[in-house]
């Protein structure tokens, strides 16, 4: 299993109202990706949430795997982010790290940088 490597593009962090859901999303191109990354970690959660595991972060892949939970490291500076996957996240998402470049303004590396702290906060 080989790690996923993109130059990030595009990079969306906001809450989405509708889903309740704060998001961070990593793509390769800002209008139609090829490949991203979204982390997403919901607004409020339920007894339901807790007891199924869903009570944390979830990564979601451009193909539509999904994980909650499950990094081990996140290393972040000005032109690359790395995430590091524990065992169980990996085999769900099909790589051990994701490993970006990130071609970003910096406005949008401070915007990623405070969406990492609220989506990784517990």
């Amino acid at each position: 299993m080989d790690a996923v490597e993109f130059a990030v593009q595009a990079c969306f962090v906001d809450t989405v109202e509708d889903v309740e859901t704060f998001a961070v999303i990593l793509g390769d191109h800002p209008d139609e990706p090829l490949e991203w990354l979204e982390l997403q970690r919901s607004l409020s959660i339920d007894e339901q949430d807790e007891e199924l595991g869903m009570d944390t972060y979830c990564l979601v892949r451009s193909g539509g795997a999904a994980h909650y939970g499950g990094v081990k490291a996140c290393h972040l500076n000005r032109d690359i982010l790395t995430l590091h996957l524990d065992r169980e996240a990996a085999a769900a998402l099909e790589t051990p790290t994701f490993h970006l470049q990130l071609n970003l303004t910096d406005e949008a590396f401070q915007e990623l940088q405070n969406g990492l702290l609220t989506i990784f906060a517990d």
